[in-house]
């Protein structure tokens, strides 16, 4: 991509250059470009959006398959130190709709920091003219394949998007645009994909482009409002049923019951009966739209100690890569202490009291002995073995269950592994490992987890493993690399740590919304992360 930029510098003022984002919306083939007879850029991917580079006013635009001979060109006329977004569409070889490169002026910046300049292209080459509705107000009328609609000054807002046929008022499509966060920002709406399709690689969507590059499908309407919840039943003895929103969901769940991944609405009453009861115990949940939790029920009916309740916690759904797995442990057992918790006979948890979780861990897939210890002590109450081998890549919570004093083999001390696709075991009691001499108090590897809640508005947190002492930065980027505040720099002892932002700059001014760049250095290490203020 960066042959782009040569461009610039190859015999051509820069008065004579013009800013083109270029959008890839062809579907299917990855792409490469050539610009004036010169490859510029590989492998670019359907629905890629390769933000703003400079082109010579005069241009030859090329497009060969990646890897392969340049198929068509296209030459542009374009005015010095112009802004303009080119969108490629159409279909290889077809007559009705062949491939082309379509162009139209754009913007860079909202006529406030309150509104968004918002451009709309069609770009499905089997559906017709169409009206496109926000929030139930006609947005665009009569719009045509291969046509944009010039740029609107939209209040900075969340926004439910449907699309018509031209001339009628039945939605064909629905989708969630949460623009609260790009006040003073401008992006390209294009509809992309075929009407008909059932293909998730090409199925009809919406898709918001920025001119920084920031490309993102707008979820359907329907599942916009729905978050997603792996459910565990760990309050003992009763099989119950679940209620949601006043309605019954899931019926006769078990003692240690895993249901994997559910879809739950974001405003949320979950609701617990005896099996074929009248519920009991009602719990109000506001979640994040399409955010992902896991939900525990624990604590004892009628205990006032230890009362019945659902705790929840952000869920992760992969690992940092295939050869690790990434961890949560949940502390269960009302009749326990806090415990800390060894793997290998290294500390891997510390201070874990009940109805606590530890954050996610990023541990290398492999198999381990898990020894609880009461907090502060050495002497292993309980081992168990982990076989994690053959989870390269996967997430799990594990959790302890039961009671740390019962000889019932229905509610003996455990622990428990529980995955997003409803995979549950109880994991085997083993000798063990636990090596007074060789503890190693730190973390299994250095790893900066993905800040919680993310969306978020106005504080999230973020938390990081350091596997040694170390002087560590902690700073937030826009995303052109500007510095917008230095959250921590300092020196930290191994372990886990957390800290949190709360969307302000170095001066302590709130920031817009939008994207921003954690960066966490420890050491010669670092890891970034992209963060999302929602405003």
């Amino acid at each position: 991509m960066n042959k782009l930029l040569i461009l610039v510098f190859s015999g051509v003022l820069l008065s004579q250059n013009a800013q083109v984002q270029i959008i890839h919306n062809s579907p299917y083939p990855t792409v490469d470009i050539h610009v004036n007879g010169s490859l510029a850029v590989e492998d670019v991917e359907y629905r890629d959006n390769l933000g703003m580079v400079d082109l010579p006013v005069n241009t030859v635009v090329g497009i060969a398959p990646a890897n392969g001979e340049v198929i068509a060109e296209f030459p542009f006329t374009l005015e010095a130190n112009g802004n303009y977004v080119v969108v490629a569409s159409g279909i290889l070889d077809n007559a009705s709709h062949p491939f082309g490169l379509l162009a139209s002026g754009l913007e860079l910046e909202a006529e406030d920091e309150n509104s968004f300049a918002l451009k709309v292209m069609h770009g499905v080459t089997d559906a017709p003219a169409v009206d496109i509705y926000a929030n139930g107000s006609l947005l665009v009328s009569n719009l045509s394949y291969g046509e944009y609609q010039g740029y609107l000054q939209v209040p900075a807002g969340d926004y439910t998007i449907d699309i018509t046929a031209h001339g009628s008022t039945e939605s064909v499509a629905a989708f969630s645009a949460p623009l609260s966060g790009f006040g003073g920002g401008t992006g390209v709406v294009y509809a992309s994909g075929f009407l008909g399709s059932t293909n998730p690689d090409s199925v009809f969507t919406l898709v918001l482009a920025t001119p920084s590059g920031y490309s993102v499908e707008l979820p359907s309407a329907e599942t916009a409002m729905l978050a997603q919840v792996q459910i565990i039943h760990n309050s003992p003895y009763p099989t119950v049923d679940i209620h949601v929103n006043g309605s019954l969901a899931v019926e006769d769940v078990e003692y240690r019951d895993n249901l994997g991944m559910v879809d739950l609405p974001v405003n949320t009453v979950v609701g617990i009966a005896p099996a074929n009861g009248e519920v009991i115990a009602e719990f109000p949940f506001t979640l994040e739209a399409n955010g992902n939790y896991v939900v525990v029920a624990s604590g004892i009916l009628d205990n006032a100690s230890h009362p019945f309740g659902l705790l929840a916690s952000g869920l992760e759904l992969e690992a940092e890569d295939e050869n690790s797995f990434a961890l949560k442990v949940m502390h269960g057992v009302t009749d326990a202490p806090a415990v800390d918790i060894y793997a290998n006979g290294s500390l891997l948890v510390s201070n874990l009291s009940y109805g606590e979780y530890q954050g996610y861990l990023q541990v290398p897939a492999g198999d381990y002995t898990i020894d609880i210890t009461a907090h502060g002590s050495t002497e292993s109450v309980a081992a168990f073995s982990a076989p994690l081998s053959g989870f390269g890549g996967g997430t799990g919570v594990v959790y302890a269950s039961g009671f740390l004093g019962s000889t019932n083999p229905d509610s003996v001390f455990t622990l428990v592994l529980a995955t997003p696709s409803g995979y549950s075991v109880e994991l085997p009691s083993a000798e063990s490992e636990l090596d007074i001499e060789e503890i190693l108090i730190s973390p299994i590897t250095f790893h900066v987890g993905q800040n919680f809640p993310n969306p978020f508005n106005p504080a999230t947190t973020i938390s990081y493993n350091i596997s040694e002492n170390s002087l560590v930065k902690i700073n937030v980027y826009d995303l052109i690399g500007n510095r917008i505040v230095e959250l921590f720099k300092g020196n930290k002892n191994a372990g886990i740590h957390n800290i949190s932002w709360n969307a302000k700059n170095a001066l302590g001014q709130d920031v817009p919304g939008g994207m921003y760049l954690l960066k966490v250095e420890a050491g010669n290490l670092s890891e970034t992360r992209k963060m999302i203020l929602l405003k």
